[in-house]
């Protein structure tokens, strides 16, 4: 079983991302459109990275046609999110890979809040596959270590803090670790009840 993988990503497609680990030896990894940009930096930046990867038989095991697969994370409490989340029936390695638009930890804390608004908008998922991660999920996710280590303040929750990361990573492609940056200055600077929009337009002025 393959655990972990690390080098240098050397190109990112579409759901994955290629890594040389050794001269003449790449992996291709699986990895949710929250990585992507944070993948794509490291590669312009020709900087390694170490991804915590969780190895599956993907096919048809009925005739034999069984190809191995890597899905990749950044953190060991990516992985193991990863690995409650597909647990919940009708989600596969490939459609748990593919629902991860956003940062484990904001997918966490929508479950554990219930959002299924916010959960709706993940790829794959749909109102009654948002319900079900919820009231599968909610109780179990709760000592996942996801959250970042919390700065000196810290916003306190707020339900436009994962429909903001939704916007910045999921469609205008900055990096995760810098949309959390951004959104908790917003958020510190607003207010919890601030609306997705403002948080939205002071992430745009602190960014300039």
């Amino acid at each position: 079983m393959i655990r972990r993988v690390a080098g240098e990503v050397v190109e990112v497609l579409e759901e994955s991302a290629v890594l040389r680990a050794a001269p003449g030896l790449c992996y291709e990894v699986l990895v949710g459109g929250y990585a992507l940009p944070e993948l794509r930096a490291l590669m312009a930046a020709r900087e390694p990275v170490e991804l915590h990867t969780y190895h599956y038989l993907e096919g048809n095991v009925a005739t034999g046609q069984l190809i191995p697969r890597l899905a990749g994370f950044f953190s060991n409490e990516e992985r193991e999110f990863f690995l409650r989340l597909i647990k919940v029936p009708g989600l596969s390695p490939r459609s748990g890979v593919r629902a991860l638009g956003l940062p484990p930890r904001e997918i966490a804390r929508a479950i554990s809040a219930g959002n299924t608004a916010l959960l709706t908008r993940l790829p794959g998922i749909g109102k009654k596959k948002a319900e079900h991660l919820v009231s599968q999920l909610q109780g179990e996710i709760a000592g996942l270590a996801l959250a970042p280590e919390a700065p000196a303040a810290r916003a306190e929750a707020s339900p436009s803090r994962g429909e903001a990361m939704a916007v910045l990573v999921g469609q205008l492609g900055y990096r995760t670790p810098e949309a959390e940056d951004l959104v908790e200055r917003a958020l510190l600077a607003l207010g919890a009840g601030a609306t997705t929009e403002a948080v939205l337009q002071e992430v745009f002025r602190l960014g300039r």
